[in-house]
C-alpha cells in the first residue's frame, strides 16, 4: 500500500506544486484537469523534471476530447527524456451519445496510446462495470469516490491481475471544523447534482448521510468518515489507517485529495503535507 498525492490547480499555483513535489516523498503526484490555466500533462512532466523518483501524470483527461496524434508525441517526448515515469489517468468526459459508442471509442484512443508510447493508463470509473470493459487495455483505474465496500467489490475485478486500483481520499482542512466542514458539505452537495454520482451514493448507502449534512451535519460527517467516503481536519495518523482499511479492500494507492480552506496559509499547507509524506 502506498499514498498518492491529488495537487489541485486552485489549491497550488502550478509553481508551488513543483517545489512541493520535489520536497515530498510521494510515489505518485496526480494533477486534476480542473483548470483553464494549467496544462496537466506539462504541470505533470515539470514535477518528474524536478523529482527523480516519481511517476507523476493529469488525473484524469477527457481522452475522447483531445487531439489523439499531438497527445501521442506529447506523451512520447516526456516518457524519452523521464525514464517512462510519466503515466495518462482519462476519463470518458461528458457523455453527449450512447455509453456503449463513448466507451469504444475511449477505448480505441486507450489501445492507441499504449501501442505508440506504452505508458501507463489508467481509466476513472465509478463502477465495477467499466472497470471490467477497460480491464485488458488499461494499467488500472482510478475511483474518485469510494467507501471501504465498495473499494473491495471494484477492486475484485483485478484479482490475481496485475493491475493498479487507486483511489482519491478527499479531506478537507481548515483552521476550525466548522470552515473544514463547509467545504466538505459543498463539495458533496455538488457531486450529488450528478446523476451518476447520485447513483453511486445511493448504492453505497450514503445518500442518507448526505441528506443530513444541514440539519445533522456533524453526524453525517462522522458516518461518512467511518465509511472511507471523506474526511474532516484529519491526523496523519487518521489517513494512515484508513490506508491500510483500503489496502485490506483492494485498494494498491490512497491518493490523498486535500481542499485547504483559502485562509489556511501555504506554510500550512506545505508542514500539513509534509507531515503526512516525509
Amino acid at each position: 500500500m502506498m499514498l498518492g498525492l491529488s495537487l489541485r490547480p486552485e489549491v497550488f499555483k502550478p509553481s508551488e506544486t513543483v517545489k512541493l513535489a520535489e520536497e515530498l516523498s510521494s510515489r505518485y503526484f496526480f494533477i486534476p484537469d480542473v483548470s483553464k490555466d494549467v496544462d496537466p500533462i506539462q504541470l505533470s512532466f515539470s514535477i518528474l523534471l524536478k523529482n527523480s523518483k516519481a511517476m507523476a501524470g493529469p488525473g484524469v483527461v477527457r481522452i475522447n476530447e483531445l487531439q489523439i496524434d499531438e497527445l501521442i508525441r506529447q506523451i512520447k517526448t516526456i516518457n524519452d527524456i523521464t525514464e517512462n515515469r510519466f503515466f495518462l489517468g482519462v476519463g470518458l468526459g461528458s457523455v453527449k451519445e450512447d455509453v456503449g459508442s463513448t466507451i469504444a471509442e475511449m477505448s480505441k484512443r486507450i489501445e492507441e496510446v499504449k501501442r505508440s508510447t506504452n505508458t501507463r493508463v489508467f481509466v476513472a470509473t465509478l463502477r465495477e462495470g467499466l472497470a471490467k470493459k477497460v480491464r485488458d487495455i488499461s494499467d488500472g483505474i482510478i475511483l474518485n469516490f469510494s467507501t471501504f465496500d465498495h473499494a473491495k467489490r471494484v477492486s475484485s475485478v483485478f484479482k490475481g491481475e496485475k493491475r493498479v486500483v487507486a483511489s482519491y481520499y478527499k479531506i478537507f482542512v481548515a483552521q476550525t471544523f466548522d470552515a473544514a466542514a463547509y467545504m466538505a458539505v459543498n463539495e458533496l452537495q455538488k457531486y450529488s447534482g450528478y446523476t451518476q454520482y447520485l447513483e453511486l451514493f445511493r448504492r453505497e448507502s450514503i445518500i442518507e448521510d448526505i441528506s443530513y449534512l444541514y440539519s445533522k451535519r456533524e453526524e453525517a460527517l462522522r458516518n461518512l468518515q467511518a465509511k472511507g467516503v471523506l474526511a474532516v481536519n484529519p491526523s496523519t495518523d487518521f489517513i494512515k489507517s484508513v490506508a491500510e482499511v483500503f489496502y485490506k479492500n483492494g485498494i494498491d494507492i490512497l491518493v490523498v485529495y486535500p481542499y485547504f480552506s483559502s485562509a489556511y496559509s501555504y506554510d500550512k499547507r506545505i508542514a500539513y503535507l509534509k507531515g503526512l509524506f516525509t
